[in-house]
């Protein structure tokens, strides 16, 4: 809910979002889908994002990214796949006047970030019931709340922009899952399900009918 409300006033705010991502395969499906969602709900404000390079900067949210991350002057640094681990770097970024939302699936340890939200359904206390979700399934269930919070709001209907699917974004979602090994229970089943429907059928995004063509393998009958 804390995540949410603060992604809702950015909305209201036009404020300046910055993705902090990972670059592996679940780290840069994690920033589509955060990105791909935010232009999807119509949002009036900027967003930019960093996939940082861990022998240079270090593995999540840390001190010295956030000296890159400064040039884009962020309102809201939301982390994907990654910022569980990110102790300091999150106090850098609230010092520096930063709200900050992780969105992770590693397990955390005893001391947490003090960020302004943290999603992860293995932090002690969650009651998601499925604890196998990547990354990417992370980010994507928060931006389903984000949108089910401003239908709420009426706000498509006011800024007369159509009630979008975020189920355009599963194929992104089903690569992510499946590229981190997550276990294949009854959620990610279904989630890598609908993403493989979505790819058999044409409707996947550039990015992954590329990766098809480069592999010589056929789409629909991925």
């Amino acid at each position: 809910d804390k995540a949410v409300e603060s992604i809702i006033e950015a909305f209201q705010a036009n404020s300046n979002i910055l993705i902090v991502g990972d670059f592996d395969a679940d780290g840069a499906t994690s920033t589509v889908v955060a990105l791909k969602a935010f232009q999807l709900l119509g949002f009036a404000g900027k967003v930019d994002y960093l996939v940082p390079n861990r022998f240079e900067y270090g593995y999540g949210l840390t001190p010295e990214i956030l000296k890159v991350a400064a040039q884009f002057t962020p309102d809201i640094i939301i982390t994907v796949d990654n910022g569980i681990s990110s102790v300091a770097g999150v106090l850098q970024a609230k010092s520096q006047g930063y709200k900050v939302i992780v969105t992770d699936h590693h397990l955390p340890s005893k001391k947490l970030p003090d960020a302004d939200a943290i999603i992860n359904p293995n932090q002690y206390g969650d009651e998601f019931p499925s604890k196998n979700l990547a990354g990417v399934g992370v980010i994507f269930y928060l931006m389903l709340a984000v949108k089910m919070a401003l239908q709420k709001q009426n706000y498509f209907e006011n800024h007369q922009i159509a009630i979008p699917n975020l189920t355009e974004l599963l194929d992104l979602v089903a690569l992510g899952t499946v590229a981190d090994v997550v276990p294949l229970d009854q959620n990610n089943r279904i989630l890598v399900e609908q993403g493989l429907r979505r790819m058999r059928s044409g409707k996947a995004c550039a990015g992954i009918q590329a990766l098809f063509r480069i592999a010589k393998r056929n789409i629909h009958s991925a």
